[in-house]
């Protein structure tokens, strides 16, 4: 105690410090940062008396030793923290105690501490630890240089493992990323993607947003049961036709006309995918085929469309419901029966051509009163811009959907389906999986874009419960979602418990249908939400790869000068601020810049 006084040399958390005062059991002190602290006794400790020789602080550092001759001169002898500093130095003072305990706490050539003395390592442990240090300089000197190299877009094949930090905020897994926090670049999604692309490490055709919103993309791969030996009604005399998109690969229903009835026939996936099997399990969290120009996901094993998929093989297996469709238009289910049908399959281009042929100039009539019918009642009819939007060859195409006159009697066609049987289902009281949707809150019912616009914006999503309702863009009360088992488990769940009404077995309670719901309809909501996503980042991919695309834009809304147009031609939404200009009006604009980064892009007006 007797060596502490004001000026004194102490040791404080392993820096140097310089007693300013003493006040009974407190300690002043003053660190080399410039602080001042108040410390116990048991906080610090001696090594300099100083002797009032310290006129500045932190001391300046004396001249380095030669430390192999030190250790030569020790020979293994321990000293004490005075004698090393001066066998080092060549005296016993404050500033070459400070040096003397920085060596000692390098701890590569000597052990120990300034009150227990000072010991030389062995040649082994000192080349140990220069072997260490060296590597770990090394290893600074190779991240400088990565750093450098990813500032200067010149990254190296080898560095691709060393910006995997970057992709993992770039694709969600996660929230930040060393190597972004040393370019002091915000570890956000959206950064991280910008410099992925920027280094090269990705391009534009890696679509992050599955991974970001943690969706399963590959197929279940479950085994599948072998068909049920069931008694089924042969109706392969009956012309059914399966009219879909060229390119789909899951036909699942079809139409015919049989003595004054609409048939429709739907694939009976239902058959093998029994209630709380495995099988039925992995759809329901799935909820819904995923369709993303890149890819498709499938909510049942692809050997299920295989077997199921009407007119991929000669004979279908199908539940077939036949509806009559009454003189003021409403659809009544006359009789639904398990079936083998014989499909023939077209694409809406091909079926044109048969539109004055039966079957389909038979069906015309009956669902032209069903569509005048959802028409009087209030039926929204949207007829916004859509677009088909696929990966082929690494080049994204976009083909506008119109709505044709085929196009519209199939779709009538399934929502007379899912009208007729939900019907059936109320008057008969058997739960269903029953989809309602509220009145949009507008009175907006104009043909303009504009009015389209607006009274799309108004509508609430549907709501599919037990609860059967009113859809009100549908204008059909109540309605059930039937004709798409392979592709949405509301339908499957739907099909499960008519096979258990066609069977003469009890129906599943209104509990059952909403517990099973609960867990596939999220699911399903999310994949919809995904192909949102990746449909607008792919054909922002797609204006990247065409920078001198230009075109028209409809001025769809405005709120004061923030206008949101909308680009026909790639069913595309973007805002711009500009002069007041007529809603409907259509505009020539020239693409700026997309960014499918960042999800934006920016366009000119042309006068």
């Amino acid at each position: 105690m007797e060596k502490l006084n004001a000026g004194a040399l102490v040791i404080y958390r392993t820096k140097p410090a310089l007693i300013t005062a003493l006040d009974g059991d407190k300690i002043e002190i003053k660190t080399a940062s410039g602080d001042s602290k108040r410390v116990r006794l048991k906080d610090i400790e001696f090594v300099h008396p100083g002797n009032g020789s310290i006129s500045q602080f932190p001391l300046p550092m004396p001249p380095e030793p030669d430390l192999n001759e030190a250790v030569e001169l020790m020979d293994g002898e321990t000293l004490s923290f005075a004698d090393f500093t001066e066998l080092l130095f060549g005296k016993y003072a404050p500033a070459e105690c400070c040096a003397a305990y920085q060596i000692l706490q390098d701890g590569v050539y000597f052990s120990g501490s300034v009150s227990g003395g000072v010991t030389p390592k062995n040649a082994d442990a000192i080349a140990a630890s220069l072997a260490q240090i060296a590597e770990k300089e090394n290893a600074r000197k190779a991240r400088e240089e990565f750093l450098e190299r990813i500032k200067t877009n010149a990254l190296l094949p080898e560095d691709r493992i060393m910006m995997r930090d970057v992709e993992m905020v770039a694709l969600g897994t996660a929230e930040n990323s060393k190597t972004m926090r040393e370019l002091n670049i915000e570890s956000t999604p959206e950064k991280a993607h910008s410099l992925l692309l920027k280094t090269g490490v990705w391009n534009e055709l890696m679509d992050p947003w599955p991974s970001r919103m943690e969706i399963e993309t590959g197929d279940p791969e479950s085994d599948l049961p072998e068909l049920p030996g069931e008694e089924r009604v042969d109706l392969t005399y009956m012309t059914a036709l399966a009219i879909d998109d060229a390119d789909s690969h899951d036909p699942d229903d079809a139409i015919s006309f049989a003595d004054g009835l609409l048939w429709v026939h739907v694939a009976d996936p239902a058959a093998i995918v029994t209630p709380e099997s495995e099988l039925d399990n992995e759809a329901a969290q799935r909820g819904a085929n995923l369709y993303l120009p890149e890819l498709i996901s499938h909510m049942l094993p692809r050997k299920a469309t295989e077997i199921f998929g009407l007119g991929l093989a000669d004979t279908s297996p199908a539940i077939s419901f036949a509806i009559h469709i009454d003189e003021d238009g409403t659809a009544n289910l006359e009789k639904m029966v398990l079936s083998t049908i014989r499909v023939t399959r077209y694409d809406y281009l091909s079926a044109e051509q048969h539109w004055n042929s039966p079957p389909i100039a038979q069906i015309r009539p009956l669902l032209e009163r069903f569509k005048n019918k959802r028409q009087e009642d209030g039926a929204l009819f949207i007829n916004l811009p859509e677009v088909k939007i696929r990966l082929v060859d690494d080049k994204v195409q976009i083909t506008p959907i119109g709505i044709t006159p085929v196009r519209e009697l199939v779709a009538n066609a399934m929502l007379a389906a899912g009208s007729a049987v939900a019907r059936y289902a109320v008057q008969h009281d058997i739960p269903m999986p029953f989809t309602t949707q509220p009145e949009p809150d507008t009175e907006e019912r104009g043909t303009s874009v504009s009015s389209m616009y607006a009274l799309r914006k108004a509508c609430q999503p549907g709501v599919t419960s037990s609860s059967p309702g009113r859809h009100a863009g549908l204008a059909l009360e109540p309605y059930s979602r039937i004709t798409s088992p392979l592709r949405r488990y509301g339908d499957l769940l739907a099909h499960q418990q008519l096979r258990r009404v066609i069977n003469g077995l009890k129906p599943f309670s209104a509990e059952y249908i909403d517990d099973r719901l609960a867990a596939s309809e999220p699911a399903a909501l999310a994949r919809r939400k995904l192909e949102r996503q990746c449909n607008e980042y792919w054909t922002l991919v797609f204006l990247q790869q065409h920078p001198e695309w230009s075109g028209e834009a409809i001025l769809a809304a405005r709120q004061d000068d923030r206008q949101t147009f909308i680009i026909p031609d790639l069913a595309y939404e973007f805002k711009n601020r500009g002069t007041a200009m007529e809603l409907g009006t259509t505009a020539e604009i020239q693409l700026i810049i997309a960014e499918p980064a960042t999800m934006s892009a920016r366009f000119r007006i042309l006068p």
